[in-house]
């Protein structure tokens, strides 16, 4: 019932009262008084039965409304962990019951979605971390069986740190997401030159492709100066991440380009390389959690399985998109696209 229709049924109820309480007095007095005995009765009984029927009505809605909060009671006492997924059905037709229902199930869609995060966040911690402790333990197991030279024990204690710093990199990654999705990674936005920022990227990203024998190129398309408003650090990481996995799968002779474009208020960078490429078949999923076309030459080169993952969530916590064009042996191109004002420009959280 409606809130309109809860006061029409008030008024009615105090309308049928004070009509029965003044067909009571005027049945004794004034000119109601002549009336025939019979009369009078059935005039009583008329205003009685109205004040009963207003009564019975008032009586069925709270009754209606009592077994609501009773189902409403039993299914909060048959919650589980099992059972987040249930929604409250209310068959109750009142705007507050359907209001409190509607409330009610949005609390158990934020907790199951918790609960979810907190399940993958551990099944992807035990999964990753298996495989370097695995490494780690077959390697120690080694070392201590057999009798070794300073050097190899050298070499099995550098393989052991990787190891380590690796799984350093995969928690802080896994725990990066983990504070993203649950609301508890804020973005620290503020005025900033992109333009010094790729700068500063494209020289850092130069001095590794050196040593590789990759060719790194940043272009503006831009004769202004970008400033737009982001999070300066989380910037950094998202262009970091894409440089490197440019570097990390293009081959020595190959080329890193960097190209900047404004179009109107948004900016897009694109990260072109010419390494080996990715797959038709694989573009769909390389922003998920884990996700590796190639698990031997991801982990050979170190990666965490995480870093593309990281990059989808800063460009969308800025409110952009990123897009990826690729063929097998010709290399690929991410395209970021940012507003130039920043996510809804409150200087926020993500």
């Amino acid at each position: 019932m409606s809130r309109s229709a809860t006061l029409a049924l008030g008024s009615w109820l105090l309308l049928a009262l004070l009509a029965a309480l003044l067909a009571g007095a005027a049945l004794f007095s004034g000119p109601a008084a002549a009336l025939s005995p019979s009369a009078r009765w059935l005039v009583l009984l008329l205003a009685t039965a109205l004040l009963g029927s207003a009564l019975w009505a008032l009586l069925h809605q709270l009754r209606a409304l009592l077994a609501t909060f009773e189902q409403l009671r039993r299914h909060c006492g048959r919650l589980n962990l099992a059972s987040l997924d249930q929604r409250l059905q209310l068959n109750h037709r009142a705007s507050e019951v359907q209001s409190l229902a509607a409330e009610y199930n949005a609390t158990l869609e934020r907790l199951d979605q918790a609960v979810r995060r907190l399940r993958q966040f551990s099944g992807d911690a035990s999964h990753e971390l298996r495989t370097p402790l695995t490494i780690l333990r077959g390697e120690t197991e080694v070392a201590l069986r057999w009798a070794k030279t300073p050097e190899e024990f050298r070499d099995a204690l550098q393989s052991n740190m990787e190891e380590i710093d690796r799984m350093g990199r995969i928690i802080e990654d896994l725990l990066t997401l983990a504070k993203s999705e649950s609301g508890q990674r804020p973005l620290a936005i503020s005025e900033l030159s992109l333009s010094d920022l790729l700068q500063e990227l494209y020289l850092q990203g130069r001095k590794i492709a050196e040593d590789k024998q990759i060719q790194v190129s940043l272009h503006h398309h831009t004769p202004e100066e970008i400033r737009i408003r982001a999070d300066g650090l989380r910037l950094r990481q998202l262009f970091l991440n894409l440089v490197s996995n440019a570097l990390r799968y293009t081959p020595a002779g190959g080329h890193v380009d960097i190209a900047v474009t404004r179009h109107n208020e948004r900016v897009v960078i694109a990260i072109r390389d010419t390494g080996i490429g990715i797959a038709a078949e694989h573009l769909p999923h390389i922003f998920e959690r884990f996700y590796r076309t190639d698990e031997a030459r991801n982990r050979s080169e170190g990666g965490t399985g995480l870093g593309l993952a990281i990059v989808k969530w800063i460009v969308e916590a800025h409110q952009g998109t990123i897009e990826v064009e690729s063929q097998p042996g010709q290399g690929s191109t991410f395209r970021v696209t940012l507003p130039i004002a920043g996510p809804a420009d409150n200087g926020s959280t993500a």
